[in-house]
């Protein structure tokens, strides 16, 4: 019989937990699932393999593995699996803990977390993600390299702008952000070097910068998050940056007024940001668009938001 059991694999830095939820298996018997550590570690995934073997479950009894998506820990996993257990879907980690919180799960361990990742993939069959390609994964990186040394320089100008009485701090501020735009510029220069072996990349690049707004900076942050932009619908697209409203409202007495989901999106909401402002500012056709949003009702910063969202699809 095929497709009989689904995996959840709780990941840390240096060890991981593993549990086994065969089909049929109901949420209130999570304590009955067969589970175990390992080391995080080539040898560890290995023995991980081996015990699900021994466990009566070839690879083609495997529907599936379930495992959060902890940026380089999850991908590292991935790569030492080599599918040996078959296909991976990496969730959001938002969504298996409001699964485990449905179950009633009071506690929050190792095992548990695990045996939650199981018995959401068995229960929701989340669609698998195929392992980015080195280049892409570089890419992500430098942009999150960027967006610390960012916010550096960010924190050191506000310093600067402040009353300094001593002429050494001074000193080593302007020296700090000195050596903080430098370090921008030569990661923006790598960037600009990985996007240029591949020419569809480049060629993305510059279709975005003909959107008002969007500039150099902004096409290549997006490209560095988001990659090709074409493996997205529109909904998945707003969803991975949190730019769609999220409503609150109950009955006839609670009724608020509709938010940015927001989310895990933030460096790519930072990214569009100053590209919407330009927009709105420079753009007929944006700054009337968010004007009529603003005359219908929506704040300020609900318009901009909306306005984001208008650039990246």
């Amino acid at each position: 019989m095929c497709n009989t059991v689904w995996v959840g694999v709780d990941l840390a830095k240096k060890s991981f937990y593993a549990a086994l939820a065969p089909l049929g298996t109901r949420p209130d018997e999570w304590a009955k699932l067969h589970h175990r550590a390992f080391e995080h570690s080539a040898a560890g995934v290995t023995a991980l393999c081996t015990w699900v073997e021994h466990g009566g479950y070839t690879r083609e009894h495997i529907a599936g593995v379930c495992v959060e998506a902890t940026g380089s820990l999850a991908w590292r996993f991935v790569e030492l699996l080599e599918e040996r257990l078959g296909p991976v879907s990496i969730v959001n980690p938002a969504y298996p803990h409001q699964f485990a919180k449905s179950m009633g799960l009071r506690e929050k361990t190792d095992r548990t977390d695990a045996c939650a990742l199981a018995l959401y993939g068995m229960a929701l069959r989340p669609v698998p993600r195929a392992l980015p390609s080195t280049r892409a994964r570089s890419l992500r990186e430098l942009a999150d390299l960027y967006a610390a040394a960012r916010s550096d320089l960010t924190a050191t100008e506000n310093k600067l702008g402040e009353r300094i009485t001593s002429d050494f701090v001074r000193k080593r501020l302007k020296t700090r952000r000195r050596q903080l735009q430098k370090e921008l510029d030569a990661i923006e220069k790598e960037m600009d070097t990985l996007r240029a072996q591949d020419p569809q990349a480049v060629q993305d690049a510059e279709r975005m910068q003909t959107i008002p707004g969007v500039g150099p900076k902004t096409a290549r942050l997006l490209l560095a998050h988001l990659g090709d932009l074409r493996q997205y619908t529109r909904a998945e697209l707003t969803a991975r940056a949190g730019l769609y409203p999220r409503q609150h409202q109950s009955g006839t007495s609670v009724r608020k007024r509709p938010r940015l989901a927001k989310g895990g999106g933030a460096a790519i909401r930072a990214a569009l940001y100053m590209a919407a402002l330009n927009a709105r500012r420079y753009c007929p056709h944006l700054r009337a668009f968010a004007d009529r949003l603003k005359h219908n009702g929506l704040s300020n910063m609900a318009a901009l938001g909306a306005v984001m969202r208008k650039l990246l699809l």
